[in-house]
């Protein structure tokens, strides 16, 4: 068979029925008319890093890795973009990039770029396609990007390979690490033993390791107060009263509740928890620190952590569920300091319309099996803080990059990902739906049904916050007020505009009724948003 027929062949073993990209007019096009041959549905988006975006949340739902196509030099270049997002946020991809066929560094050719050098830094690994074994080169890049940490793999396609004859062969089964010794898993007993108030941070390995019910269990047992990564809401169930909320960094604030559990801990067990999900390492020397990770590729958030264990975390956690801890926090003390913070994410009394307000009415009209699809922005505090989460791949934002631009693509690759059958929300703001207009349109020929709200503030309000607070003039981030509604409609998708609680209630019901997305445009009282961003960060 043709190489272009055999990789999408296997692309489809790998559980794809969609791929995302902008084509060219060489390999990008012999892989859409082989995917097509079987079934594989193509989607030709406005933008290159939206089809790496999109492909991973698809790849995050399917439990495998999305695939997405870049031309090359230029169209790699805007790829690149997306590709980083996937790195930053460890979504599984496989990215194909056209490549010229036997390249020369020396020589300056049209569209040339050296692919492998512009996305080394981003990328798990890099290969360019052969005549030698290419079935175990693909499959094996749809293996690596999901094996350890997850992220984004590199295939560069020379351009005269598409239509070359190749065969099918078994990839080598690589051997997988083992876990760790009985005296890693003595020693976290120990720790714990003498613990009297331990800290469970849970990471997305719990997930991915089918270890969320070992992890709840254990938590019970040694009485531990519990913290999540934006990477892992729902991994534990946040309505479980151990639950205390989502942390991106170790800190003592008093002004937040992972700061004041923090503060009170005396040992800090972090499973299934990679370091590109906090934004701040645990400090040395400042408390006694245990690491339960399922691949030494995990690398450590603290630097001097007292136990490191590595191998499958569901069974290590089996291993160490007969410790004796006797103490622990009792639920009335984490209870105490999860409302201890509650009124700085009350709604201002003086809005006539509040972020909270979108974020309330939200909560309330997604269905509970629902899926929300996010981004970053003064409004994400809201969402770490007064929307509990209590299932898995249900809560989809930016953690590892604190990304503008990620909720359209995301929720193009998880509404096709679940063929539009499991109820979504996409809740983004101003600023980066500006980013991404140009998908309204591959929205609307995907035919996708489910609501997106943009919180439109006209500004950067975050930097705003962030401007004001380092005392400088405010200047340059404010925008024009944009018709979302228009723009929507104008793309063949319904639109609304909310400019009150009432008003954005009904339109949300409508929209959910709806057999096409609707696009809302919830305009939110501005300056009372920026000027209360600060208190939901703990400034």
């Amino acid at each position: 068979m043709k190489l272009s027929q055999l990789f999408m062949n296997i692309a489809k073993e790998m559980s794809n029925d969609h791929f995302f990209g902008i084509p060219g007019s060489g390999v990008p096009l012999d892989l859409m008319d082989s995917g097509r041959k079987i079934g594989l549905d193509f989607i030709n988006v406005a933008h290159e890093s939206t089809a790496a975006i999109a492909a991973g949340t698809y790849g995050l739902i399917k439990e495998s890795a999305g695939l997405c196509l870049g031309v090359k030099g230029v169209g790699a270049g805007n790829l690149a973009g997306g590709v980083s997002n996937a790195y930053f946020e460890r979504m599984p991809i496989v990215c194909v990039c056209e490549t010229t066929p036997n390249y020369s560094y020396q020589n300056e050719m049209v569209q040339h770029v050296d692919h492998q050098g512009l996305m080394k830094s981003i990328t798990k690994s890099m290969v360019t396609l052969s005549k030698e074994n290419p079935a175990h080169l693909i499959r094996n890049s749809f293996h690596k990007s999901m094996e350890g940490l997850r992220g984004p793999v590199l295939i560069d396609f020379p351009s005269d390979m598409g239509l070359v004859e190749s065969s099918d062969k078994e990839l080598i089964k690589q051997k997988k690490e083992s876990i760790s010794g009985i005296s890693e898993i003595i020693n976290i007993k120990e720790l714990i033993n003498l613990s009297k108030k331990p800290l469970i941070l849970a990471g997305d390995g719990v997930r991915t390791d089918n270890a969320i019910d070992e992890v709840v269990k254990f938590s019970e047992k040694i009485g531990a107060g519990v913290l999540s990564t934006m990477k892992a809401r729902g991994v534990f169930p946040e309505n479980h009263k151990r639950w205390v909320g989502v942390s991106t960094a170790f800190t003592k604030s008093q002004n937040t509740r992972p700061g004041k559990l923090i503060a009170g801990s005396d040992l800090i067990i972090l499973i299934g928890v990679d370091q590109m999900m906090t934004h701040v390492p645990w400090p040395k020397g400042q408390i006694n620190t245990i690491e339960i990770i399922s691949s030494k590729e995990f690398k450590t958030l603290s630097p001097d952590p007292q136990v490191i264990c590595t191998g499958n975390i569901k069974d290590t956690m089996s291993r160490i569920m007969d410790v004796d801890m006797t103490e622990g926090w009792t639920t009335k003390e984490l209870n105490q300091i999860y409302e201890d913070i509650e009124s700085r994410f009350s709604r201002p009394t003086n809005a006539i319309f509040a972020a909270q307000d979108v974020i309330d009415i939200s909560k309330e009209i997604l269905p509970n099996d629902g899926m929300l699809f996010t981004e970053t922005g003064a409004f994400v505090a809201l969402l770490e803080n007064s929307w509990k989460f209590d299932n898995p791949l249900k809560y989809f934002g930016s953690s590892g990059g604190r990304t503008m631009g990620l909720m359209i693509p995301s929720f193009l690759g998880g509404s096709l990902a679940t063929n539009n059958q499991i109820p979504s929300l996409g809740l983004g703001a101003d600023g980066s739906t500006l980013m991404r207009l140009g998908e309204f349109e591959t929205i609307k020929r995907c035919n996708l049904k489910w609501p997106i709200v943009i919180i439109n503030d006209a500004a950067l309000g975050t930097m705003k916050y962030r401007q004001k607070f380092r005392d400088y003039t405010d200047y340059g981030l404010d925008l024009s007020m944009v018709n979302f509604e228009d723009t929507a409609k104008s793309c063949g998708l319904n639109g609304e505009t909310a400019t009150t609680p009432e008003e954005f209630r009904k339109s949300l019901k409508r929209a959910f009724e709806s057999d096409l997305t609707t696009v809302i445009d919830a305009r939110i009282d501005a300056k009372i948003y920026q000027d209360s961003f600060g208190a939901t960060i703990g400034d």
